[in-house]
């Protein structure tokens, strides 16, 4: 009777993770690359520095909270998409209540949590389609992705699928385009706000333990009625590697305004 129900914990910890893993990882991943790329610019630049993009990132970002909210039934406080003359450092804030004892609403906290990576991506996808249409159509191939692959096989297709798009972005011909650098700057500033807050997180955990019992209680149940649900964590999990797919996007830019940033920071302090 214990080996199966840790087999149970086990299964649940595991299809929780194909619910949610993407989003986890991809959030730790941006939310290392922003820290430190915060450093560097106002090592450089101070405040200003993170001002500059926070016009057009602060707002995507709240906006992520705020449509999950309204998805998942949430009541909406209050909130400001961005306030530049706010006293505690906090540039916009999305408050929000929910009932308890609704499942729904309580799952939903992790995906309100999550919001900006939605919200970041989706404008940064959007940016694409309105200035770079020819990269666009390029970003059209991470539709041929299956989840019948293996997986060491799918993490290599979505690479290399990153790597042919941004070869497309940042073409010779596309370099001689204004419109290059104007989605150049607004993806830059948009990828500097998609990481995740302290609070983020916390609301988030808050539903990830939901999730996970929820599934632990399905998984229990299924074992009473000998029911299979493996086919929708199945589908689940194909879902989370277009996530992954689309989400690279975000990383890459991340990526890149980190670089830009650590070699100001080198020029001035090392260098100079």
């Amino acid at each position: 009777m214990e080996d199966i129900l840790l087999n149970i914990f086990r299964l649940s910890l595991f299809e929780t993770l194909c619910v949610t893993g993407s989003l986890i990882l991809i959030g730790m991943i941006l939310g290392i690359i922003e820290k430190r790329s915060n450093f560097y610019i106002q090592s450089v630049f101070g405040k200003k520095g993170i001002m500059l993009t926070a016009w057009i990132g602060t707002p995507i970002h709240e906006l992520g909270h705020l449509l999950m909210c309204y998805l998942f039934r949430h009541r909406i406080n209050e909130f400001k998409l961005f306030d530049l003359r706010a006293r505690d450092g906090v540039l916009g804030y999305v408050n929000h209540s929910w009932n308890p004892k609704s499942l729904y609403q309580s799952i939903g906290n992790f995906f309100i949590g999550m919001g900006p990576i939605f919200s970041g991506t989706a404008a940064l996808v959007l940016g694409m389609y309105l200035f770079l249409p020819d990269s666009f159509a390029t970003f059209g191939n991470y539709l041929t992705l299956g989840s019948g692959q293996p997986e060491p096989y799918m993490l290599m297709k979505i690479f290399s699928l990153t790597a042919q798009l941004f070869e497309s972005i940042f073409s010779a011909e596309s370099l001689a385009s204004p419109n290059f650098w104007i989605y150049f700057a607004l993806a830059i500033g948009i990828s500097s706000h998609i990481a995740l807050s302290r609070e983020d997180l916390k609301g988030a955990g808050r539903g990830l333990v939901t999730i996970f019992t929820f599934i632990l209680l399905v998984n229990v149940i299924a074992l009473i009625l000998n029911v299979d649900f493996s086919g929708f964590f199945t589908g689940i999990l194909a879902l989370n590697v277009y996530l992954l797919a689309f989400s690279m996007i975000s990383v890459v830019f991340s990526s890149i305004r980190l670089i830009l940033s650590a070699f100001a920071y080198t020029l001035v302090f090392r260098i100079i």
